[in-house]
């Protein structure tokens, strides 16, 4: 599973100890928790209904019987673990879901594209012999087990580190040693430049296997097929150029998995140079946008407002709120739900350490001013900056995209891939539209680029 926090209070918080629970920010990884917390109004603020195209597509494809895969890309922060467990639950009666997380079940620092592949096929073996298989007759699954035993066992050995075992009493033992080698991570050795060859390809061979026997069962008891989510792949702190390498290396097998699936990605592979070289072609793209709280003439969007506030009121009482200090959160946080969250959580504390029962617009403040800050030192050469790109010109691109004056300005390039990642300039729906973060405009404004009061900023 994606490793989130779970949420242990499911109900607005009553003070401000429960709102440091409810303020959590997670997504909602947890039916309870879309349960208590999401509200339909976020999804409708954001324009074109994407997830809506999916679904469709989706439906169509398990009525077709053929396997549907997609990319689902959108800047940190946007909630895609959110919309997709909302999307896989709206096919409950349909698709049972295998989760994957590529931070918590494999090692960032040292896996291989064919890692990912192992971790699929040793999650599908999994479960096959889950609770929701009960009824199956577990000998129709021996052979496919064994044959699995027998390749990793075999040509995986080494690069597995496993040793042989009795498969009638081992093959649990077996799957948890398989399982703790990728996470654990190895050294990779220049001699095992093998497994991306045909080791690789008898592996994808070997996942369709499972995975059609693994649907013929499902199917069969409880008219279900398996769907594949796999995410945090934009989580695993690696620099651009390895995690296209990565998928490089995964492309192929991609293309040929049997599987439904879907997978969240980065939004700069989809946009790079190389990305149709990169991500397979049999994957519909699909990006989740930004939600705008300023329209571009720079006038709030009450509907926007209206809709940011009801997230806030679903996770703590509107009492424990001064008032104002809600719509100051939404203005200063630009839509980011991430931001938002961090904003009304600091601001929750700064009320705390002053003995208060409620957030006061001052303790907002102080949350923006350290975000603000957080911002300004993110426009510095950073971990995540792109090579060659300057302050200077991220200061005038920014400023060109606020002005809104030459729509050239939002074409991609490495300035504009900088900003974007670092959620200066933000992407929005319906027409694509770029616009940039409240708190960027109070940068400007602090650096002279903009005019004192411009609108769009934090203190709008």
């Amino acid at each position: 599973m994606a490793s989130h926090a779970t949420l242990t209070l499911l109900r607005p918080a009553k003070t401000l100890v429960e709102a440091a629970i409810t303020l959590e920010p997670s997504p909602l990884a947890t039916n309870e928790e879309l349960d208590a917390f999401y509200r339909e109004e976020v999804q409708t603020v954001r324009g074109v209904d994407r997830l809506g195209r999916i679904k469709l597509e989706l439906s169509d494809a398990i009525g077709q019987n053929r396997p549907y895969k997609a990319f689902l890309m959108g800047h940190p922060g946007v909630g895609k673990t959110t919309e997709l467990l909302r999307l896989t639950r709206s096919f409950s009666d349909q698709l049972e879901p295998l989760h994957l997380s590529v931070t918590s079940e494999l090692n960032p620092g040292s896996f291989r594209h064919y890692d990912v592949l192992l971790l699929i096929l040793i999650r599908l073996v999994e479960a096959a012999s889950s609770p929701v298989l009960i009824g199956f007759e577990e000998h129709s699954l021996k052979p496919l087990m064994k044959r699995v035993y027998d390749n990793l066992s075999g040509k995986w050995q080494d690069y597995l580190q496993t040793q042989e075992a009795n498969i009638e009493v081992g093959m649990d033992l077996f799957i948890a040693k398989v399982k703790g080698t990728l996470k654990q991570g190895r050294t990779f050795k220049k001699d095992e430049q093998r497994f991306e060859a045909s080791f690789v390809s008898e592996l994808v061979d070997l996942i369709n296997d499972v995975f059609d026997t693994c649907n013929e069962i499902l199917y069969l008891h409880h008219k279900k097929q398996w769907i594949i989510v796999v995410e945090d792949f934009e989580k695993l702190g690696i620099e651009q150029g390895a995690l296209g390498a990565l998928f490089g290396g995964l492309r192929a097998s991609l293309l040929s998995l049997h599987a439904h699936m879907l997978v969240t990605i980065p939004i700069w592979l989809h946009y790079s140079l190389d990305s149709q070289d990169i991500l397979p072609s049999n994957f519909h793209r699909f990006v989740l946008p930004d939600i705008a709280v300023y329209t571009k003439e720079k006038q709030a969007d009450r509907a926007v407002i209206d809709a940011l506030s009801e997230v806030i009121h679903s996770r703590m009482n509107s009492s424990l709120l001064e008032k104002g200090v809600a719509e100051r959160c939404i203005r200063a946080s630009g839509g980011s739900l991430r931001d938002l969250f961090t904003l009304l959580r600091e601001s929750m504390l700064y009320a705390r350490l002053r003995g208060a029962e409620i957030i006061a617009l001052k303790d907002v403040d102080f949350a923006i001013q350290d975000l603000r800050s957080d911002y300004k030192l993110r426009l510095g050469s950073t971990a995540t900056s792109q090579p060659g790109v300057s302050l200077e010109q991220k200061l005038d691109r920014l400023a060109l995209i606020y002005k809104r004056e030459d729509s050239t300005v939002e074409v991609p390039d490495a300035v504009l891939y900088n900003l974007l990642r670092q959620r200066f300039v933000l992407q929005y729906n319906g027409t694509a539209w770029m616009g940039i973060h409240s708190l960027a405009v109070d940068l400007l404004m602090e650096f002279g680029r903009l005019e004192p009061n411009s609108p769009g900023g934090s203190l709008a």
